[in-house]
């Protein structure tokens, strides 16, 4: 299970929260376990919600959109009480056709449950809070993927109960991952690497950066996951995070990249770079103070220290390892089921003004925070490069969600 419920109710008791009620896909997941399709393509019409109560005799529920009615029956939530709303799709049952499997169980329950299907998403939701007493209660809502309408009916249905904005309080849940979410997140981050790998592999004289990015993305699809970006350059272009082009690669030329994959809704980001031939010693300098920034880094990761700390060792040993301009704004950041969770930046402090967050963005990370480390170095008119590795923080240290080497590629 994604869910920290032990996490979960411990902060709705300090928040004084009855219950939390997810919209986002990522929120959804994180509740449910399952995956939608319908709420990510149809993003501000469809609504799906789940509900998670304090109390722990209250069950879980979930409101389904129609057109997520099949998914969830295929994918079997732990969430078993299902509620949904608005018309039926098309469907004849002929008489003693009986449900053979789970998924036909859950799909005829949902399709033939009138009790429990309301006329709109703010009444399916009213309707499972009233069945757990709880139309009074103080709720937690995730209101970034709640329009203005259902807004409206939520209210409508729910005049008693105090409703309070509160997707940042699903992140400071979520900044605690666990082992189901590392899971997750080494699956994500296997995808990512082994694409990165096929990618690199692939660099070659006189191929051009959309043939590179065209094999990253093919890989991702293979593995079942979905691509994000590929910001692949090279020569003179690999100072940033440019969009790959028709630009060939020539001899000499170094070359980076940054990907962004998502599987099953969790995140995965990483980076690296190399040279296309022998890298002369400028090439190999640059890379030395990128390795030796980054390690310098790693070695202050653990529960307690301050993202800023890790920044500011980034910056000090990249420089001194022979970039003295070197002047990387930050060193990585969270990531999960967003990819930029809390803390959003390792970096210097920032006034967050969130009454669920802590009030400054440069606060102890806590044992299973789960971060990307990154440092790109670049110099204009030459080229550039970057480490990038995702680590579970621990109370002495981190460890590799998935084994990433990160090494100066020579081709």
């Amino acid at each position: 299970m994604y869910l920290n419920a032990e996490r979960a109710r411990g902060l709705m008791a300090d928040f004084g929260f009855d219950a939390i009620i997810a919209s986002t896909p990522e929120n959804v997941t994180y509740l449910a376990g399952t995956v939608g399709w319908s709420n990510k393509v149809y993003a501000y019409s469809v609504h799906m919600l789940a509900v998670f109560a304090r109390d722990e005799g209250a069950a879980p529920a979930l409101i389904v959109p129609g057109q997520e009615v099949t998914y969830v029956s295929a994918q079997q939530s732990w969430i078993k009480d299902l509620y949904t709303f608005g018309g039926k799709s098309a469907l004849i049952q002929p008489p003693g056709e009986q449900a053979q499997t789970p998924e036909e169980e859950t799909y005829l329950g949902l399709y033939n449950d009138d009790g429990k299907r309301g006329k709109n998403p703010g009444e399916a939701l009213a309707l499972a809070l009233k069945n757990r007493g709880l139309t009074k209660a103080r709720l937690a809502l995730d209101q970034e993927r709640v329009m203005p309408n259902v807004r409206a009916q939520i209210e409508a249905a729910l005049p008693d109960a105090e409703i309070v904005d509160a997707a940042d309080f699903f992140r400071l849940i979520r900044m605690v991952k666990t082992p189901d979410e590392i899971a997750a997140l080494a699956a994500a981050a296997e995808v990512n690497e082994k694409a990165g790998i096929a990618a690199s592999n692939a660099v070659a004289e006189g191929a051009t950066e959309r043939e590179v990015a065209s094999v990253f993305a093919a890989e991702v699809g293979r593995m079942g996951g979905k691509w994000q970006w590929f910001h692949f350059c090279s020569g003179r272009r690999a100072t940033g995070i440019f969009p790959p082009t028709d630009k060939k690669i020539a001899k000499g030329e170094m070359w980076k990249f940054d990907a962004g994959v998502v599987l099953n809704n969790y995140q995965g980001d990483t980076g690296w770079g190399g040279v296309l031939g022998e890298p002369t010693r400028a090439q190999l300098d640059l890379w030395k103070a990128t390795e030796e920034g980054f390690e310098a880094a790693m070695s202050k990761v653990k529960a307690g220290v301050l993202g800023s700390t890790i920044h500011r060792t980034l910056l000090a040993a990249t420089r001194a390892a022979g970039l003295p301009e070197h002047n990387g704004n930050f060193a990585g950041h969270a990531i999960g089921l967003e990819q930029r969770e809390v803390p959003y930046v390792l970096a210097e402090p920032a006034p967050q003004g969130s009454p669920f967050l802590p009030d400054s963005s440069d606060f102890p990370l806590e044992a299973g925070t789960t971060i990307c480390v990154e440092n790109p170095c670049q110099i204009f008119g030459m080229g550039g490069t970057q480490i990038e590795k995702t680590v579970v923080v621990t109370e002495t240290g981190y460890e590799h969600v998935y084994p990433q080497e990160r090494k100066l590629w020579v081709v």
